[in-house]
């Protein structure tokens, strides 16, 4: 008989065990992080306070297997995690240097200054809200009504969205519009089963950026619609409209709205990577005085989509 005895491993550490000889990278970690009893938002803090921020919804990226950690910074965070986990130095970032489990890894958001031009004006103040760089929301649908007035410019964009919570307890996302011409940027009118908590406007380049929440708070994987209107009133022909995507996948349908009197002679649909970028996947779209212009995306790639017009 033994003086002493083994325990045997506890199922969950002896999963988690086999989960960092035999990956992949997101199992491994979700059954470390709930081997733990850490929460995202307490592992958030420890991250902080190496020095190496990461986002919840980063780190519940990481768990689901939507992203995986490839920039220096997101490694050097890992192995700071792999010490408050407690696990053995370099079993998370081994994991990393194998493929994946045969699923293709959804890229991350883009960073705004993908989107805009590197020098925007915008870009200081949109990093000035918490939800432009952490996204809790994330957009499954998006509805864009634009309606243009006989003059031929742009009068008001209607919108309806179909987002999910990914990330509790900050539940936001951050609208960006920009008018026509400077001095005169749209106007917020109206919303709908959310509500603007915060507003900055940018006269003179013409923006305005908007902080909208969900009226009730939402449990991680719930989703809610969001509808809200702005209105243009600077006057000014314009001949194209487009939205920046910084997640993947968004399913998206813009429909244009042109005043009998101002029907255009041709319309494209198309997509950018940058904003100074060429036009890709350019697509005539078909014309009728009875209905509006429209193009439908489903699972667009990250990017800016839109459609452009013009007029005899």
């Amino acid at each position: 008989m033994p003086l002493f005895a083994v325990a045997a491993p506890e199922p969950a550490g002896h999963e988690l065990a086999h989960a960092l000889v035999t990956g992949p990278f997101s199992r491994a970690l979700t059954l470390a992080i709930d081997h733990s009893g850490l929460g995202l938002a307490r592992l958030k803090g420890r991250l902080a306070t190496a020095g190496v921020p990461v986002s919840t919804t980063t780190l519940s990226y990481w768990r689901t297997g939507r992203t995986r950690p490839e920039r220096p910074e997101s490694l050097r965070a890992v192995a700071v995690l792999e010490g408050v986990l407690g696990l053995p130095a370099n079993a998370l970032t081994d994991l990393l240097a194998r493929p994946g489990d045969g699923r293709p890894v959804t890229p991350g958001p883009l960073g705004w200054e993908r989107l805009w031009e590197p020098r925007a004006r915008v870009l200081p103040v949109l990093h000035s809200f918490d939800a432009a760089d952490e996204t809790s929301l994330v957009v499954l649908s998006l509805h864009e009504a634009l309606h243009v007035d006989a003059t031929r410019a742009l009068t008001r964009l209607r919108v309806r969205e179909v987002v999910r919570a990914v990330t509790e307890p900050v539940q936001a996302k951050v609208v960006v519009l920009r008018g026509c011409a400077p001095g005169r940027p749209p106007r917020l009118v109206s919303t709908r089963y959310c509500r603007a908590v915060r507003t900055e406007v940018l006269a003179e380049p013409g923006f305005v950026v908007s902080e909208l929440v969900p009226h009730r708070a939402l449990a991680v994987g719930e989703t809610a619609i969001l509808e809200y209107e702005f209105e243009y009133s600077d006057g000014v022909p314009d001949t194209r409209y487009d939205r920046r995507f910084r997640h993947p996948g968004t399913e998206h349908l813009l429909e244009v709205h042109f005043a009998p009197a101002a029907q255009p002679a041709t319309c494209h649909a198309y997509r950018l990577d940058t904003p100074a970028g060429r036009e890709r996947d350019v697509t005539a779209v078909p014309l009728s005085p009875s209905s509006p212009a429209h193009v439908f995306t489903g699972g667009a790639p990250r990017g800016i989509r839109g459609l452009r017009w013009s007029w005899p």
